[in-house]
């Protein structure tokens, strides 16, 4: 009856230990996938590296790196730099970098033709700081925009606020009054007659005749 109980006991005491190196949790690190980071994991964060760095900078000092960035093809640089025009202060473009704002207005009347149609609403709104020299330049610029893709920048001046739409327009129309306006006008009208313009378009189309007559 002994013997009994004692074989009894040793097989608790063995299920027992059993039990317990069974439920030892693993060391942490054991689990070289779990631990190691992945690839994409890092690729994002040198992603959100990069973004943060943008942000931290001023549209001011962002489109001046993408300028002076020689690693970028011409296309390239335009399309980074348009992209982040809208709201741009040209006097503080010049308190960065003297006389910055005339070479990159100038550089990006060059290269107006990488100039996406999509981002005319983001050079309408540029027109901060703009005088003299400066304003030649842009008004050139906007101008030549008008002329190639007459329906973009049409749409784009009708959906900004008055503001930027006067001075996109004023821009256009001094630019344009350097032909002979009755031609001018002719070639829009035409342009006008094959097209489906809404009620605010027309109104830039309006406008825009006036300052032709009226360029100054």
């Amino acid at each position: 009856m002994l013997k009994g109980n004692r074989f009894v006991s040793v097989a608790c005491a063995a299920l027992l230990l059993a039990v317990t190196i069974g439920c030892t949790p693993q060391p942490v690190g054991q689990d070289a996938e779990t631990a190691a980071p992945s690839g994409a994991n890092n690729g994002e964060s040198k992603q959100i590296a990069v973004n943060t760095q943008h942000t931290q900078q001023s549209k001011e000092e962002l489109v001046l790196s993408f300028y002076k960035n020689s690693s970028l093809s011409d296309e390239a640089k335009v399309r980074h730099m348009t992209d982040h025009l809208a709201g741009i202060q040209w006097g503080k473009m010049n308190e960065i970098n003297e006389h910055q704002s005339l070479e990159i207005i100038e550089y990006l009347y060059r290269q107006r033709a990488f100039i996406p149609s999509e981002s005319f609403a983001n050079v309408i709104q540029a027109s901060d700081g703009l005088d003299g020299a400066l304003s030649e330049s842009y008004a050139g610029l906007m101008g030549d925009l008008f002329t190639r893709d007459r329906t973009a920048m049409t749409r784009a001046l009708a959906n900004m606020d008055k503001t930027n739409r006067t001075q996109g327009i004023g821009s256009i129309g001094y630019a344009l009054s350097y032909r002979e306006p009755k031609e001018v006008k002719k070639e829009i009208q035409q342009w006008q007659a094959g097209q489906k313009l809404t009620s605010a378009e027309k109104d830039v189309i309006r406008a825009l005749f006036v300052k032709l007559d009226n360029p100054y």
